[in-house]
C-alpha cells in the first residue's frame, strides 16, 4: 500500500501544523483508491481542532466533514483519510489514536510538528485486528489541490 501526497498539500498541512501549535493540527484528505495498492490524495480540508484538551488530541469539526461529504456526492473523489500532528512528540500513532479508529477504510497521516511546521509527516493504516501499520508516504507527486 502507497499513500501520494501532492507538495502543495503538504504544504497546506505544514501551514496550519506552524499556526496551531502548540495544539494538534487535524484535517481531512480527499482524494482517490488507485486499485487497492494506492491512495492519490488531491487535496486537503483543514478543521479546527474542537477536543477538549487540544494540546494533547484532536477532533475534526464535524460540520466540516458534512459539508464534505455534501460536496464530494456523485464524485469520483473522496474521503480517503485523516490528518492530525503530535506538537513536540514522535509521528507516530498513540494509544489514544488508535483507539480512535471507526473507519479501517480511511488512512492516516501523522505528524511530528512544532512552530516550525512539519518535523515529520508518516502514513499508517488501522491494522486488520488492532493499532496501525506503517505504509509508504511520498510527498510531491499528485495532481489537483
Amino acid at each position: 500500500m502507497h499513500i501520494l501526497l501532492p507538495q502543495e498539500a503538504y504544504d497546506i498541512l505544514d501551514q496550519h501544523t506552524r499556526s496551531c501549535w502548540p495544539e494538534e493540527a487535524c484535517a481531512l484528505l480527499i482524494g482517490e483508491r488507485l486499485g487497492v495498492e494506492e491512495i492519490s490524495i488531491s487535496r486537503v480540508a483543514l478543521s479546527e481542532n474542537l477536543a477538549e484538551d487540544r494540546k494533547r488530541y484532536f477532533e475534526v469539526d464535524p460540520r466540516v466533514r458534512i459539508a464534505l461529504e455534501k460536496e464530494l456526492r456523485g464524485r469520483p473523489q473522496e474521503l480517503v483519510g485523516l490528518y492530525h500532528s503530535h506538537p513536540e512528540g514522535p509521528a507516530a500513532p498513540s494509544k489514544t489514536d488508535a483507539s480512535m479508529i471507526y473507519e479501517k477504510e480511511l488512512c492516516w497521516l501523522i505528524a511530528s510538528g512544532g512552530d516550525s511546521g512539519i518535523v515529520e509527516v508518516k502514513g499508517y493504516l488501522p491494522a486488520p485486528e488492532t493499532g496501525f501499520m506503517e505504509i509508504e508516504l511520498s510527498i510531491g507527486l499528485g495532481g489537483e489541490i
